[in-house]
């Protein structure tokens, strides 16, 4: 088993309301590894493994039209479009934002 260190994005968001300063944080850390902090969904985790290309982050993100808009996905239009996308780790997170699991992803 390899150990995966995770970010649950719904526990961070919950935090940055008790921190002040954090979210400022959060965003800045996303931009630093190309991702649009607008893009992950609240309710996901952020997983950062080892990969072929280094350390990456895998995380899920909001897809948009041709306008920037986010739209429905249309075989679940319950729900937002979205993919998993993976980016390269440029900058690690703090250490107080991960916890750490066993497993395969």
């Amino acid at each position: 088993m390899s150990e995966r260190l995770v970010i649950d994005c719904n526990e961070l968001w919950e935090r940055t309301v008790q921190q002040p300063g954090l979210l400022a944080d959060v965003q800045a850390w996303l931009r630093a590894n190309s991702i649009d902090a607008s893009d992950v969904p609240v309710h996901s985790e952020m997983v950062i493994e080892d990969s072929a290309f280094g350390m990456v982050i895998r995380y899920t993100a909001y897809l948009r039209d041709e306008d920037g808009n986010k739209y429905l996905d249309p075989a679940d239009p319950d729900w937002p479009a979205s993919q998993d996308r993976t980016a390269v780790l440029r900058v690690a997170p703090p250490a107080d934002w991960l916890t750490t699991t066993g497993g395969e992803r």
